[in-house]
């Protein structure tokens, strides 16, 4: 009587060496990972913007996308339930063939000998090899951001526009701290209440205040 030698047996613990996909994301080439972008103009305007491929209304545009997924090792660890071993030469099913008690046995997935190891390592490097070979094989997976980025699309921020807004909050909080002191004497009962009310104003508020307003009246470049 013939008997079959199979290189796992039923009971043995196996590990499955298999892949999985993994969102990542490309270094921006553009930015360098400031997420902006400054430039000037001929005239001498400065300008602040978002980095165009870094900003998110453009994630439909796949050629312009940093995000992708990719291959990683993913290995399962396994025990032998069942065995089915087919001798037929050249038949697509040849050789040992196993279902394992973690996925059903009868009814679950079956696996090829030749992706089952003894050991979590050496399932881990077989499992980076077929990864490796389908990051380069899988054109979604293995192609780079490629178009060319185009600037007029996007909204510039002027550098002057953002300085005046600065200068208006600094105005404004000057404004209100003058205002509460105003009150504060207007409210007074005695000299010595408005006294007090002016020297808290310039112990707590008054270098802040003036700070504020001298750079507001620096020259702008």
């Amino acid at each position: 009587m013939a008997t079959l030698t199979t290189k796992y047996s039923v009971g043995d613990v196996v590990y499955h060496a298999s892949t999985t996909s993994e969102k990542k994301r490309h270094p921006c080439p553009d930015c360098l990972g400031t997420t902006k972008w400054k430039a000037t103009s001929p005239a001498g305007g400065e300008y602040e913007f978002a980095c165009p491929r870094c900003a998110a209304q453009y994630n439909s545009d796949r050629d312009l996308m940093l995000d992708y997924s990719a291959f990683v090792p993913y290995v399962q660890k396994l025990t032998i339930g069942s065995i089915q071993v087919n001798t037929a030469k050249g038949a697509y099913d040849e050789g040992a063939r196993y279902m394992c008690l973690e996925t059903g046995i009868g009814g679950g997935s079956v696996y090829d000998e030749a992706r089952l190891f003894p050991s979590e390592d050496e399932a881990t490097a077989a499992a980076q090899a077929i990864a490796d070979g389908q990051n380069v094989s899988v054109d979604w997976v293995a192609k780079l951001y490629d178009k060319t980025l185009r600037v007029c699309d996007y909204q510039l921020e002027n550098a002057a526009l953002k300085q005046a807004a600065d200068d208006k909050r600094a105005a404004r909080s000057m404004l209100y701290g003058l205002g509460d002191l105003f009150q504060q004497i207007k409210d007074a009962s005695d000299r010595d209440e408005i006294i007090e009310a002016v020297e808290a104003y310039k112990e707590y508020d008054w270098s802040r205040d003036k700070e504020e307003a001298d750079k507001a009246m620096e020259p702008q470049p």
